[in-house]
């Protein structure tokens, strides 16, 4: 007989799963072994969370920092343009670079 012609499990009991009594050993061991499967896998997600939330705050500290370096280094190409513009042979320099003049 072809799988599709059995008929079909008994109402209230999923297919392939049967009823086990509350009161059983079995049951109880079976819900402290998925207790524990709960609470580790909470466990874990909280972690995962927590390391999210640290390398976030661990980005941010290093964006600001790179951006801190972008400006600084900004300040240094202006401060040398200025430079370079007070040197009469530089003006065509810069000019041929794209800068100010």
């Amino acid at each position: 007989m072809s799988p599709a012609c059995n008929p079909p499990p008994p109402c209230g009991t999923p297919k392939g799963k049967k009823s086990l009594n509350k009161d059983s050993l079995e049951y109880r061991l079976r819900r402290e072994r998925n207790n524990i499967a709960v609470r580790k896998s909470r466990d874990k997600a909280k972690r995962r969370v927590m390391e999210t939330q640290q390398r976030m705050v661990e980005l941010l500290g290093e964006n600001e920092q790179l951006r801190s370096r972008v400006d600084q280094l900004m300040q240094e190409t202006e401060t040398l343009r200025d430079i370079f513009r007070q040197v009469p042979e530089a003006a065509g320099l810069i000019k041929d670079l794209g800068g100010c003049s």
